[in-house]
């Protein structure tokens, strides 16, 4: 279990890269050797890499732009939107969180009436910034420029202030015995709150999303209600685990 200081550590690291130890203890009043305590237990868990005088993200935790995975699939993303538009009745409350699958959603309830939106998606709320029939709620936070959202303990606490008819969730990878997973802690636990505190979570992710590689664990199958994806691997496991879990599976496929 971390402290809320070890979180707000992982948050800062995600979102501004390295951090140096001398930093760390001035900005917490705190010792050296407390902070060095602290990288230990982050980096003993696998959620932070230490080096001389610091620590940093994992090798190879880090996600590729936001920019470059916007254009991978956007045509299959385009179509799992749509669909999830569909499933979305005017006048619900939705949460809209990370990754650009999400933000395709957001495109597609662009025509939606009374919405209720709260995103921490900085492309999210920008998308619906000029439909004033949807009422936009941005999180505070802490920015990630290489993703343009905001993550931290802010973020959570502000979710926690809603429950909401529809949670739409990304995922950085998915597994058929781990369920979703993702490359951050902060992003993680973003997404954990939505889940729980939604009647309905809408997992949206396109096949690709199987053969690639996350390390922190989000939530298991079975916490989501729906997923709309564009296509399944033709793995038994993948099936079975699906079919294990009780969640819906969606697919979305024929033209735009």
């Amino acid at each position: 279990m971390l402290s809320d200081r070890q979180r707000d550590m992982l948050t800062l690291i995600e979102a501004e890269g390295a951090q140096y130890i001398e930093q760390l203890a001035a900005r917490y009043a705190l010792t050296t050797q407390t902070i060095r305590r602290d990288i230990n237990a982050l980096c003993d868990l696998g959620y932070a890499r230490r080096f001389h005088g610091g620590v940093d993200v994992p090798v190879g935790a880090r996600n590729i732009s936001v920019n470059a995975r916007a254009a991978l699939n956007s045509d299959a993303k385009q179509r799992i939107a749509r669909r999830v538009a569909e499933a979305i009745p005017n006048g619900s409350t939705v949460f809209l969180g990370i990754g650009t699958t999400v933000q395709f959603v957001a495109t597609a309830l662009r025509d939606h009436q009374s919405l209720r939106v709260v995103t921490n998606n900085m492309d999210v709320a920008l998308t619906l910034s000029d439909t004033p029939q949807i009422e936009v709620h941005m999180t505070g936070g802490i920015m990630r420029h290489n993703d343009r959202d905001v993550v931290g303990a802010d973020v959570l606490h502000y979710f926690d202030k809603f429950y909401a008819s529809h949670a739409v969730i990304g995922a950085g990878a998915l597994n058929a015995s781990k369920g979703i997973l993702d490359y951050s802690y902060s992003e993680a636990q973003v997404t954990m709150k939505l889940v729980e505190n939604a009647r309905q979570q809408f997992l949206v992710a396109d096949m690709s999303k199987w053969s690639r590689d996350a390390s922190v664990r989000v939530v298991p199958f079975s916490d989501v209600s729906h997923f709309f994806t564009d296509a399944l691997p033709d793995q038994d496991r993948v099936h079975k685990s699906l079919e294990t879990s009780g969640i819906r599976v969606e697919i979305c496929g024929g033209d735009l």
